[in-house]
């Protein structure tokens, strides 16, 4: 074969490989379910998912008794169908549980027996099955047990009364005990399952990391090889590298004390949402309507302006030159048919960057490509650093033309917040109160450290998702805030301290805005209780 005809032969051999990928992209199998239901000719059913991203809602019409839902779930999911029928003047509410997978699935039931409806097409769901009918026997076991136990009596004397109560208390425990080991061995049992990775998934997204890497630490060799699994696993390892002791991230940092400024103006200014300073230490303020305060060294206001955004403002951050950039998000009207009946949700879909002077003159405007909430911004140098609490991440962006620049993902936000700060490194440190950490990482996005974990003790963090804000100091001390309840904590070489004399700033999730001058002073941020500045003493 001469080289001529032996080039020709491998370049057509290249286009057939490349036609072959294109068509087995082409045919990648989503998500089918066809649905036959009878007693029924016509009306509604509703799919509800429950994803990482939360939960969806879909609904079809039933015709003749047929209905068919489509989508896409590369990773497993649990669903729920679910129904609304009126019978003699009654609703009846009908559900049925499902895993979804990438498969065509097929449904056939009536509405008479919904939820014993069969199911096939996918072993996800087989595996989801046979779970479900080995834990309702588990059930049907300690329902009986707990026939036997007694029930509460009014008139029973108070020792009879925490007698019962002490053994409905150890029947608990003996019950969530044998559930979770019967979880466990089923695991075990069935490692190759994806259905065992689902359990995986969801047995670990409210854990801290140490009792993630726990959970994961024994699992079947086989189950540790699923992707899912593998991920998780990973992001554990890489958690658990960067955990040097907080006593070696604050070796020599000397604690900062602190005092509220009772005599500070701010305290009266409400419906605050985020903040920053310039570089005499006078604070730029925004507000929920788009109003951008300027205030002087008493907090009082120096000069309002406002700025020409559509969308809903989110955060705003001060350059070297005192320019003020204010993120806002483009929002849309989502219209969605949920239970019979059209709601309307305003969804983020994009983020516009304006910049003014402090004259309220307007100096430039950009959009911010692959974001759609920047819940959280600064200005370091040339770069405008956003975080998006809705996908997840931190991106780092041209200052001129709010060109990507890095994108950092895997943040866990919660509660809708997501906030970060930048010290005298140029390194990002994160509030990643999803995980219950401070994280710490270069412009690159390589992670250098991490610290914090869920607890009850001062040096943890508490509650459903902490901390909202974090900070450094000029000698490098960090500080944190969380909420409900409020607590601001300074961490230097001494451990977690704990500023006295913050009322509570905000009620439930609520995210509490911070930042720190150049002279070390803090200023925290209530859409109801104002501006608190907390002054360094000396």
């Amino acid at each position: 074969m001469n080289l001529k005809v032996r080039s020709l032969t491998l370049v057509l051999f290249a286009m057939m490989l490349l036609f072959l990928s294109n068509k087995s992209s082409e045919n990648k199998e989503k998500f089918v379910l066809n649905g036959t239901l009878g007693g029924i000719d016509k009306g509604e059913i509703i799919l509800l998912t429950l994803g990482d991203n939360g939960f969806h809602l879909d609904t079809v019409q039933i015709v003749k008794g047929k209905f068919r839902f489509t989508g896409d779930y590369p990773i497993p999911v649990s669903g729920k169908l679910r129904m609304n029928l009126k019978r003699s003047g009654k609703i009846l509410k009908l559900r049925k549980e499902i895993m979804l997978e990438n498969v065509k699935m097929n449904f056939e039931g009536s509405v008479n027996n919904f939820e014993n409806a069969k199911v096939t097409g996918s072993k996800v769901h087989a595996d989801f099955e046979n779970y479900h009918k080995g834990k309702r026997a588990l059930d049907l076991n300690y329902k009986k047990k707990k026939a036997v136990l007694g029930k509460y009596n009014s008139k029973a004397s108070q020792a009879e009364k925490e007698a019962l109560q002490k053994k409905h208390a150890k029947f608990k425990k003996e019950r969530i005990t044998a559930i979770n080991k019967y979880k466990k061995d089923y695991m075990w049992n069935n490692p190759t399952s994806h259905y065992s990775a689902y359990l995986v998934r969801r047995n670990v997204i409210f854990k801290t990391i140490e009792e993630t890497y726990v959970y994961v630490k024994d699992l079947h060799p086989d189950l540790k090889k699923q992707s899912e699994v593998a991920k998780i696993i990973e992001r554990v390892s890489n958690y658990k590298k960067l955990e040097i002791g907080l006593d070696k991230i604050m070796d020599g940092v000397k604690p900062i004390a602190y005092r509220v400024d009772s005599h500070y103006k701010g305290k009266r200014l409400l419906d605050i949402i985020y903040l920053a300073t310039f570089r005499n230490n006078e604070l730029c303020a925004l507000q929920k309507d788009g109003t951008i305060l300027l205030l002087d060294k008493q907090g009082k206001i120096s000069r309002r302006l406002k700025g020409k955004s559509d969308g809903r403002v989110t955060s705003i951050a001060v350059d070297q030159m005192d320019r003020i950039y204010v993120m806002s998000s483009r929002m849309k009207k989502v219209m969605k048919k949920v239970r019979g009946r059209m709601v309307s949700k305003m969804l983020p879909i994009g983020v516009e960057c304006h910049i003014y002077n402090k004259d309220g003159e307007e100096v430039t405007q950009f959009t911010l490509p692959d974001v759609v909430y920047a819940s959280g911004c600064r200005v370091v140098d040339q770069h405008l650093i956003v975080s998006d609490c809705k996908l997840k991440k931190i991106q780092i962006h041209e200052i001129s033309t709010g060109n990507v620049l890095k994108k950092m993902d895997d943040m866990r936000s919660c509660c809708g917040i997501l906030d970060f700060s930048v010290n005298k490194k140029k390194e990002i440190i994160v509030a990643n109160l999803g995980a219950f950490r401070v994280q710490g990482f270069d412009y690159n996005g390589n992670s250098l450290m991490a610290f914090g974990k869920r607890g009850r003790e001062l040096g943890d963090f508490h509650g459903c998702c902490n901390p909202v804000s974090v900070a450094t100091l000029s000698n490098g001390a960090i500080v944190t805030v969380e909420k409900d309840p409020t607590r601001i904590k300074v961490y230097s070489d001494q451990g977690a301290k704990q500023i006295e004399g913050i009322e509570e700033l905000v009620e439930g999730c609520t995210y509490i805005p911070m930042i720190v001058d150049s002279e070390d002073n803090l200023y925290l941020a209530s859409e109801k209780k104002g501006i608190v500045k907390c002054s360094s003493v000396k």
